[in-house]
């Protein structure tokens, strides 16, 4: 073998070496890539529950999705409302339609105070309706609940339960002790983040 052909015998196989680390340096970025996107709503939720917990109402905030999160609870209210509303005969219904005014004008109310900070926080945290709302606002609501104590012992620890429902949404039931249902948020995937799109009340407040 000349010279030469040993020269070019020693770069086509170091050439095959460089390849070679090029195709597994490629593979362990797209592994890489693909494990970021999977993971990353649990890291999220590890970064809401951060927040709530550091009382941090501006990170807490930079995840919630506002103007969806309050239709989805206005949306939910106001069926519950109608629900609960008796039906009026038909001598009765002008004052009906006044009441369902007046109902719409408080719902707003009643949404406003759940879509704060401290009212996001407590649903979030799974605790019930009348817990993101002030004393004045529970009247007005009727809320029937009796009160519950607001801190929990270390063996009541909420529970938060996630899973991909397509894969750009994912879900996560928010079990707290002092609740039979949990109550389960939506986060809707922008981009390479995610952020909570509705908040969907547990089942025993909606009836």
């Amino acid at each position: 073998m000349s010279f030469t052909d040993h020269i070019v015998k020693k770069l086509f196989i170091a050439e095959d070496k460089m390849s070679q680390k090029l195709k597994m340096t490629s593979i362990v970025l797209v592994l890489l890539v693909f494990g970021y996107l999977f993971a990353s709503p649990y890291l999220t939720i590890y970064q809401i529950r951060q927040a709530i917990e550091q009382e941090d109402s501006a990170a807490l905030a930079s995840h919630i999705d506002f103007p969806s999160v309050r239709q989805s609870l206005k949306d939910q209210v106001n069926a519950q409302m109608l629900q609960d509303m008796p039906q009026a005969p038909s001598s009765e219904r002008g004052l009906a339609a006044l009441g369902a005014i007046l109902a719409s004008s408080m719902l707003d109310k009643v949404v406003d105070v759940m879509v704060s900070p401290q009212g996001i926080k407590m649903l979030m945290q799974g605790k019930q309706l009348k817990d993101s709302l002030p004393m004045q606002t529970q009247s007005d609501f009727q809320t029937t609940h009796s009160s519950e104590s607001a801190s929990l012992s270390g063996a009541e620890k909420v529970s938060y339960k996630g899973r991909y429902q397509s894969f750009n949404q994912f879900a996560v039931e928010i079990q707290h002790p002092h609740n039979r249902f949990p109550t389960k948020i939506i986060l809707q995937r922008t981009g390479l983040s995610w952020k909570v799109t509705q908040i969907q009340l547990p089942i025993e407040q909606n009836r």
